[in-house]
C-alpha cells in the first residue's frame, strides 16, 4: 500500500492503521504504543466484552510512559456479551500508551482504529 506524504515537502507519512488485542481481562493491557516522531490520532475503541456476565472497564493513556493514567473512561458498564463504541477523537504522541482493562475477572476484545503521522 503506497503512503500519501504530508505537508508540503513531501516530508512523512500519514497511514490509517489498527490495533486489537484478544481476549484481555482484569490486568492492564497495552492497546497501542506510542513511538518517538510519531502522531497517533486514534478515530475509535471499540470493546466486546465476551464474558456471559455484565461487567466494567477502564480505557486510559499513560502520559509519556511515565505512570500518570489519564482515564478516557473510567469503571463503564458493559453488559453480558454487549459492545462498547469509544468515537471521540484523541492524539497520542510519542511514548504515549493506551491501556484498558476489565474491572473484574472476564475476557473482553478490543479494536483501535488511529491515522499514523510520521514526522521527517
Amino acid at each position: 500500500m503506497a503512503n500519501p506524504s504530508i505537508g508540503f515537502g513531501g516530508a512523512g507519512t500519514e497511514v490509517l492503521r489498527r490495533a486489537y488485542v484478544d481476549a484481555f481481562s482484569d490486568s492492564e493491557t497495552t492497546l497501542l504504543t506510542g513511538v518517538a516522531n510519531h502522531i497517533y490520532t486514534v478515530l475509535s475503541v471499540i470493546i466486546a466484552n465476551r464474558s456471559a456476565s455484565a461487567n466494567s472497564f477502564h480505557l486510559y493513556v499513560d502520559a509519556d510512559n511515565a505512570g500518570t493514567n489519564i482515564y478516557l473512561t473510567n469503571t463503564t458498564a458493559i453488559g453480558s456479551t454487549d459492545t462498547f463504541v469509544f468515537s471521540d477523537r484523541f492524539v497520542l504522541t510519542e511514548t504515549d500508551r493506551l491501556h484498558a482493562t476489565l474491572a473484574s475477572a472476564g475476557e473482553a476484545d478490543a479494536w483501535v482504529s488511529y491515522i499514523d503521522q510520521q514526522l521527517a
